[in-house]
């Protein structure tokens, strides 16, 4: 492929731009995107395995989508609703409380991303609660504002240098799926009681803030089983329960969120963002009523946050995921992908270590045999990545060796099948030692 408008670009951007803000793989240029397409400053098209980090869950220049923001920005684009009323926020919210998990009435709290809904989160149940600590897991990612941060256990890299975070924040062990049953029968949430035993007043802890699906630690859904005794956990000490839902909400996972597959749970509060703004920057947190008004104005507002523009956008959308007709090709693509995902493993488990997800949201682990045991390999998995990428298809890592399988849920089927056979060509050819060392320079992402 041609990169040569591509590479003039970053080094342009290398001049001006912050290295703080960019995980980089390789050298894309976004210049347009439609359904699960993207399209370059070269002209090279590549099939989307990312979702720009699950916030498209749509897909790039969705029609109904774009017909909105097109019509919205006719009239206005923006006007604060810190001051002021608008229609598109009122009939957003409206459906938005309308799917609150068991029916509970909600209401909503609108912001900029879903960073500062973690914030809210933690702003809203320590005032409901009139307690100070927040209960969060290793590995979870919140976000990058201070108290999002504060809750994210993913990486030092994102803490190193930054002085004290917002006190109070407490990290246990997040138990996943994969586990063995009666290992976490036995263990999930041992470590929590035997905390409120020695050195956390169960009474003093506002609220656990937990993603039902791991995102940025490899795509690791919660064991139920440690789902069900933490939620007892909480109901027991009078801790409020709140899912993190920023990337796995908005049938990601195949539901409109990933907590609605853990059967008897009904959150206390939901923290959404990426994909809730349709492709625009939005956030919210959603709770139930007497939770989302404990407070009073100004104590979480934003100049911008619950626009005119977004709010249209997020409405349609919302529209298309309801509809039954969205719902029901979903299904047959969530078979699709665990279908190929399961025989990329049975084809290549000489260096497939797992595959685990749900809905349209999986990772792939990848390793190599050390004395004849396959081990997690970072070096071989961003040479398998780099060569996808070469081949035409946007793939990243977590955690070092598990690929990032996030497509567009309007991804067809067709794209989905050459996506992993991309996968597996770069395996293969990783494997014959065709890929070289050289394309380790761009080794800069999680």
């Amino acid at each position: 492929m041609n990169r040569k408008k591509s590479l003039e670009y970053i080094e342009r951007d290398k001049k001006v731009v912050s290295r703080v803000s960019r995980l980089s793989y390789f050298p894309l240029v976004i210049e347009s995107g439609q359904g699960a397409k993207i399209i370059d400053v070269d002209g090279n098209e590549y099939i989307d395995f990312l979702s720009s980090a699950s916030s498209l869950n749509l897909g790039s220049s969705h029609p109904a989508v774009t017909r909105a923001i097109e019509e919205q920005l006719k009239k206005i684009s923006q006007y604060t609703a810190a001051y002021t009323y608008n229609t598109p926020l009122i009939e957003y919210a409206e459906r938005l409380c309308s799917i609150y998990p068991g029916g509970e009435e909600a209401r909503v709290v609108f912001g900029n991303c879903g960073s500062d809904a973690n914030d809210a989160a933690i702003k809203f149940s320590r005032a409901y609660t009139g307690r100070n600590r927040i209960i969060t897991f290793i590995n979870s990612y919140h976000g990058s504002t201070y108290g999002s941060l504060s809750l994210t256990a993913v990486t030092t890299r994102m803490r190193k240098k930054l002085g004290a975070l917002l006190p109070g924040v407490e990290h246990f062990k997040f138990y996943g799926s994969d586990l063995d049953d009666d290992l976490v029968s036995r263990e999930a949430v041992r470590d929590l009681e035997e905390a409120f035993h020695t050195y956390l007043p169960a009474d003093e802890v506002a609220a656990v803030i937990i993603e039902p699906v791991q995102g940025d630690a490899g795509n690791i859904p919660a064991h139920p089983i440690f789902m069900k005794k933490l939620y007892e956990l909480c109901r027991q000490h009078g801790i409020l329960f709140i899912s993190e839902e920023v990337q796995m909400g908005f049938f990601r996972t195949g539901k409109w969120f990933s907590i609605e597959h853990y059967e008897g749970i009904i959150p206390d509060g939901i923290i959404m963002g990426k994909s809730f703004g349709a492709g625009l920057t939005a956030g919210c947190f959603m709770a139930k009523k007497d939770i989302a008004q404990c407070l009073e104005s100004p104590a979480h507002l934003f100049t911008l946050g619950a626009n005119h523009l977004v709010c249209a956008a997020g409405a349609a959308a919302f529209d298309v995921y309801k509809s039954q007709e969205f719902q029901d090709e979903l299904k047959i693509k969530n078979a699709l992908l665990k279908e190929l995902a399961e025989d990329l493993m049975k084809k290549h488990e000489d260096m497939v270590m797992f595959v685990r997800g749900l809905g349209l949201s999986y990772g792939i682990g990848l390793g190599s045999k050390v004395d004849g045991v396959l081990a997690g390999d970072d070096t071989a998995t961003f040479k398998i990545l780099y060569r996808c990428f070469e081949k035409g298809l946007i793939v990243i890592s977590l955690a070092g060796n598990i690929l990032r399988i996030q497509p567009p849920l309007v991804i067809t089927e067709e794209e989905l099948k050459k996506g992993f056979e991309i996968i597996g060509q770069a395996i293969t050819e990783y494997k014959e030692g065709k890929i070289p060392d050289s394309v380790l320079e761009h080794q800069k992402g999680w």
